[in-house]
């Protein structure tokens, strides 16, 4: 079953689809700066697992309306869980299912204002990363006595190095969009006023003018460099697993015979 035909009516959050190939989550829960709760973050993951299965969806993207992006889970629940003994799970995928999220399609977040948090540790997992230059980001943890344990600590210092995680994560601090894009955690920074969200769309649409077997393949290799210890096994596991799959699909075969016909290509939905 597709995406599209699927009931999609949430509380806290909107499904749209901006473009043929392209889904979006948008975060709507203003009053509570987008914070998300433990049924509001089990449907954004089952989102996720939606989007990766409907072989017409190629790039999706996450943002939020009003000040904030996502401010994190939601604490007001937290501390009722723990006033009642209840345990609060903290396993993967994590918060909306995507700090620990492996997944097969990339997803881009659009920050278009406060990233704290549960919304930081999304943010860190996310494969681009577009931001408003007015947006702010922190890690406040430490401040509420938790820990960012869902799955950002490694994954940032792997990205913006180990003293610059550190000064985040002991600190609490905030810092601007600009810090993290000078870091190389932001991928591209939106002036103040612009839709970050039709940006992230402009990125979306750029990738799916490629080839969709290239996009789940290209980015599998990028995340096993990422994750894995050893770059010459990256390397291997890609070349032995992947590309062959990659060369069996039609899509390889169309995008060189385009090119020698000097024509667009015409691509098909992925089979990957």
């Amino acid at each position: 079953m597709s995406l599209r035909s699927r009931p999609l009516s949430y509380q806290h959050f909107r499904i749209s689809f901006p473009d043929e190939h392209v889904v979006q989550v948008t975060l709507d829960r203003q009053q509570k700066l987008n914070c998300i709760d433990k049924a509001t973050s089990r449907e954004i993951a089952q989102i996720w697992e939606w989007f990766d299965q409907d072989e017409t969806l190629w790039a999706a993207i996450i943002t939020g309306v009003g000040r904030a992006f996502c401010t994190g889970a939601d604490l007001h629940e937290w501390n009722s869980m723990n006033q009642a003994g209840v345990v609060n799970d903290m396993g993967a995928p994590g918060l909306a299912g995507l700090p620990r999220r492996d997944g097969k399609k990339p997803i881009i977040a659009a920050v278009n204002g406060m990233c704290m948090g549960g919304g930081f540790e999304m943010v860190a997992n996310c494969d681009v990363v577009i931001a408003s230059a007015s947006a702010v980001f922190s890690l406040p943890e430490a401040k509420r006595g938790i820990v960012a344990v869902a799955g950002c600590l490694p994954r940032l210092t792997r990205t913006i190095g180990l003293q610059r995680t550190m000064d985040l994560v002991l600190t609490g601090r905030r810092v601007g969009a600009q810090t993290l894009f000078d870091w190389g955690l932001v991928s591209r920074l939106v002036d103040t006023g612009d839709d970050v969200a039709v940006a992230a769309l402009g990125v979306a649409k750029e990738m799916c003018s490629n080839s969709p077997d290239a996009l789940i393949v290209g980015r599998v290799g990028v995340r096993m460099s990422w994750e894995n210890g050893s770059v010459e096994g990256a390397v291997t596991a890609l070349a032995d697993q992947w590309y062959p799959r990659l060369m069996a699909g039609p899509n390889f075969a169309e995008g060189v015979r385009a090119f020698v016909e000097k024509r667009e290509p015409r691509w098909l939905d992925s089979k990957l």
